[in-house]
């Protein structure tokens, strides 16, 4: 089905949060509307230094104009300002607008219409940092939640390097685990197993997840000895994507372990899946001594009932991934004390493979 750019237009103006704006703004947009046919030379240059003084803003006023009304000249001409320049990627890319749910969707929409989606997000940060003499860390963040959604392609590599040498941990843990999503390059994420940062080491080992390869098993295997819970976790998950049965023992194992970080940390892995073997362990864990540990433990069970129902592709973590492209090619828990955690907030969980790491990561931490 073919999508064109009103189509995309009309979602961005359906769904951005509109109350980042206020009346007299709005109000003094919809003039320049109105009265465009008066004085249409004067109208373009109004709107122009509208735009240029506060993008946030003007995006906001436009939508609520565009939301209502018969096509006129100056509503022609307030939809082709909002899709010159990177306007729309700069509001794909803002929190306070859309929702993560929100943009992913209006992501894979805009998409069909601009292969190049990913490579213009990733540019539009350093950008910034050229503006600015920094890169933006929560837009950062959430344009790596948006490209790793999209169909990937080798030529944002370079640009993740970039990001790899920012001094922010999270931001670099985030860039770590896109990069081993798009590259597969087995011998970097086994360069990355020796950074001191335990979440760097986590996030390339979850880059492998889905990938079954000689060397790729074999650094799975090599970071299910790591000495933190959630490298091992995650080596685990990527182990039992390949062959459940061959991680079940260890998951098993390390649910005994006699540190809480990994006892919980494994409860959480098995709530990857709908695999019943794992249901009793999880019930017993329900009554870990440990107040972190029952929490996880009734987390996974909880989540374990959410994917009852759906069906099972590679142990569910690969439903839904994108493929990775080369650049042109076509493209019941127990009643046991639960302490602080509330079943909503389970049911809140996020799938995506890196939002469950960080998930059981400020969890167990």
């Amino acid at each position: 089905m073919e999508v064109n750019v009103r189509e995309v237009l009309a979602g961005f103006i359906q769904h951005a949060r509109l109350s980042g704006v206020g009346e007299p703004e709005s109000n003094f947009l919809e003039e320049l509307v109105v009265g465009f046919d008066g004085n249409s030379k004067e109208a373009r240059r109004a709107m122009r230094k509208l735009l240029a003084h506060d993008t946030h803003r003007f995006f906001c006023s436009a939508c609520r104009n565009l939301k209502d009304g018969l096509e006129s000249p100056g509503r022609e001409y307030l939809m082709k300002l909002l899709l010159e320049g990177d306007l729309l990627l700069a509001c794909l890319a803002d929190p306070a607008l859309f929702s993560l749910e929100t943009a992913l969707e209006l992501a894979k929409v805009f998409v069909r219409i601009d292969g190049l989606l990913d490579f213009k997000l990733m540019q539009l940060l350093f950008r910034s940092e050229a503006e600015t003499g920094d890169v933006d860390a929560e837009q950062a963040m959430r344009v790596l939640d948006l490209v790793a959604a999209l169909p990937r392609h080798n030529r944002i590599l370079p640009l993740l390097l970039k990001l790899l040498r920012l001094p922010n941990p999270v931001l670099r843990s985030r860039a770590v685990l896109v990069f081993c999503q798009v590259s597969k390059n087995t011998q970097w994420v086994e360069q990355r197993l020796a950074d001191v940062d335990p979440d760097v080491r986590a996030s390339a080992v979850e880059g492998l997840w889905g990938t079954d390869t000689p060397g790729a098993r074999a650094i799975l295997r090599e970071a299910a000895r790591d000495m933190h819970h959630r490298v091992v976790a995650n080596a685990l998950v990527g182990i039992y994507l390949l062959d459940g049965l061959l991680a079940i023992d260890q998951l098993e194992e390390m649910s005994r372990h006699p540190a809480s970080p990994f006892r919980a940390a494994a409860a959480l892995a098995m709530g990857r899946w709908h695999d019943e073997h794992f249901v009793p362990l999880l019930n017993s864990m329900v009554k870990d001594v440990n107040a972190d540990v029952r929490s996880a433990a009734l987390r996974a069970l909880v989540n374990m009932r959410r994917k009852a129902g759906q069906p099972r592709v590679n142990g569910d973590l690969a439903a839904g991934a994108p493929e990775i492209q080369q650049d042109g090619a076509a493209s019941p828990a127990d009643s046991s004390p639960t302490d602080s955690v509330s079943v909503s907030t389970v049911l809140d969980l996020d799938p995506r493979p890196w939002q469950y790491r960080l998930e059981f990561c400020e969890f167990v931490a």
